[in-house]
Parts: C-alpha cells; sequence; structure tokens
C-alpha cells in the first residue's frame, strides 16, 4: 500500500475556496480502529457551518472536514476482530471529522458492514440523514398517525426522508421548499400538499390547507424568517422539532408566543445519540436500510463531486439549488 494520500484541509476558515488539496501520510489505526480505504464521503450541511467556524463548537485549524464516510477497510488496530476485517466494506460515522480523504481511520464500533445490495452512493445518503429522520419520526415526535406535519426543507437530504417516514407512519405531510422545481420533487416523495417559503405569507397557504386549524408537528431546520412563519403554521399545543438552522439566522419570535399557544419545541442532534445512545442510532440504522432493501424508502444522490472538488460541492449546498444527497467520491484519485 502507498504510503501518501490525497486529503482536503482547511488552514483558515471563510469560503469554499479555504479548502485545499494536499497530499498527507496515510494514518496507522490505533487499537481499537480501523484504517479505511474511501470510496465516496457525504456533505453535510454542518460541514459548512464549520468552513465559516460558525458551528456549535469552535473549529480548530487546521481542519479535515467530513463526518461519514464509505469504503473498504485495509488495516485494523490491536483489538479488532470480526466483523471488521480487511475487505468488508464499511460505513463509517467520524465524531471529530476527517472524512474528506483518501484514507482515514475510525472507531471500529462507529462503523457499520455494508450490505452487498446496497452501493456506496445510496449508504452516503441514507447514513447520517436517514438516521437523523428516523430517530426525530420514532424518538421526538409523537404518534404520527392522524396528524398533520409540515416538512421545510422538504426535497431536502433529511427532509425528503423525513417526508417518506411521516407518510408511512400515517402522518397527512405538507412539504414546503424554497422552489416550484423542490415542491414537484416533495409531491413525488408523497407529500399530500406543497408551499413555497420564498413566497411572502406563506404560512397563510398552510392555515387554509388546514381548515385554519394549523398543523400538529413541524419539522425545521431552515431558520429565520422560515421558523417565525412555521410557528404561526402550529395548532394550538403543537409542536416544532428544530434539527438545524441552514440559513444561519436566528427566528425573533417571543418566548410567551409558546406560552400563550402552548408550543413545544424539541431540539434533535445526531451527535448525542451516537455519543450517548449509540444502541438506538444503530436500531434507526438498521431501520432505514432494511427500508432501502425492500424498495420502501427513496433516496438520491443528485450531486456528485470529486473529492478535489470539496469547494464546488459547498458552493452547490450554499445556491441552494441541490436536492438530495451531495457526496465526495475518491474514485478519480484512488
Amino acid at each position: 500500500m502507498k504510503d501518501k494520500m490525497k486529503q482536503v484541509q482547511m488552514q483558515d476558515y471563510g469560503s469554499p475556496e479555504v479548502l485545499k488539496l494536499v497530499e498527507t501520510e496515510i494514518p496507522t489505526p490505533n487499537a481499537g480502529e480501523v484504517l479505511i480505504k474511501v470510496k465516496t464521503i457525504g456533505v453535510n450541511y454542518s460541514d459548512i457551518l464549520r468552513r465559516k467556524n460558525t458551528y456549535f463548537q469552535e473549529t480548530p485549524l487546521p481542519f479535515v472536514l467530513g463526518t461519514e464516510a464509505v469504503g473498504e477497510i485495509v488495516a485494523v488496530g490491536e483489538g479488532v476482530t470480526i466483523p471488521y476485517i480487511a475487505g468488508t466494506t464499511v460505513l463509517a460515522i467520524l465524531p471529530h471529522a476527517s472524512g474528506y480523504s483518501e484514507y482515514v481511520t475510525a472507531i471500529a464500533q462507529y462503523c457499520v458492514p455494508l450490505p452487498p445490495e446496497i452501493d456506496e452512493e445510496k449508504a452516503t445518503a441514507i447514513f447520517v440523514q436517514g438516521t437523523t429522520a428516523q430517530l426525530i419520526i420514532s424518538k421526538v415526535a409523537n404518534d404520527l398517525k392522524g396528524k398533520i406535519v409540515l416538512v421545510n426543507a422538504s426535497a431536502g437530504g433529511v427532509g425528503s426522508l423525513l417526508v417518506q417516514l411521516a407518510k408511512r407512519n400515517g402522518a397527512t405531510v405538507i412539504g414546503a421548499s424554497s422552489s416550484d422545481t423542490k415542491m414537484e420533487i416533495s409531491k413525488e416523495l408523497g407529500a399530500d400538499f406543497t408551499v413555497n417559503y420564498s413566497k411572502p405569507d406563506w404560512s397563510k397557504k398552510v392555515k387554509d390547507l388546514t381548515d385554519e386549524k394549523g398543523v400538529d408537528i413541524v419539522f425545521e431546520m431552515v431558520g429565520g424568517e422560515v421558523y417565525n412563519q412555521s410557528l404561526q403554521c402550529l395548532k394550538q399545543g403543537g409542536q416544532i422539532i428544530v434539527f438545524g438552522c441552514a440559513s444561519g439566522v436566528q427566528g425573533s419570535i417571543h418566548p410567551e408566543f409558546f406560552v400563550d399557544e402552548n408550543i413545544t419545541q424539541s431540539g434533535f442532534n445526531l451527535a448525542y445519540f451516537i455519543n450517548h445512545k449509540m444502541g438506538l442510532w444503530r436500531e434507526a440504522l438498521e431501520t432505514v436500510i432494511g427500508l432501502l432493501m425492500q424498495g420502501k424508502l427513496n433516496v438520491e444522490t443528485t450531486h456528485r463531486f470529486a473529492l478535489e472538488e470539496a469547494s464546488s460541492a459547498h458552493k452547490s449546498i450554499e445556491s441552494r439549488i441541490t436536492t438530495g444527497k451531495v457526496i465526495l467520491t475518491t474514485k478519480y484519485q484512488n
């Protein structure tokens, strides 16, 4: 095996141009770790926030982004046993990042062998987004049967899966997106109704769709004015589940609104489940993998970039034109 690899590093904070392709040493797995020859890497919005140093944790420099990767185990550290053997293709969660690389070390227990029926790209598309959607549905939302829910960014990586999983759990789904094209994608995924939140007073349309009663639950990750109007879409006693703030802008609703309308706001952070409730996270992954293998879950990887094109991948996400999952691939380097 060669001793050098390509890796995308950031030496500074700022625009996508701070992401630079460099050559560095291939790491050696420590005890309990595996060395993975990476095939695909998931690009998530948290990567954008880290690049700008606006993530909820400060990003040290230099830094290598990437918290999820799919690839083949090529070496193992001391104490690592079956099923983590050389030649096994695994999905790897990387809590401390470093995924934008040709090779990466990962804690063995944070890796999941990939069923041969699922290709690397689809696996990358469900690893973070799929478990996020499933855990939100199963552990944060109340029973969805017979309820009306609003899914913001409903054509995105998590939103598109929330639409499908909410429908499977008996909900009526309103998909909210920023363009008519994305609204059409949401309809194709099973949304009963769609709205365009780039238009003013879109929350009134949601109220019209619910006979002025409002929705039971909002799944929200946009922030800013979308967050503000989403709260106006809720019925009294409703719930808003916040799992991100893609716009980087905070909402401006006064706390008294929650009291007056008896609204519950719940937060969701996937890292909490990975670090503290690994069993529940693995259970969620098994569920979405099972649905995917049965053809009951539609997962789209619509934007692929070579590792050296990481800056272009970031630009595509920030442009708000993407739907589904954005991935990097190392096939042009390996």
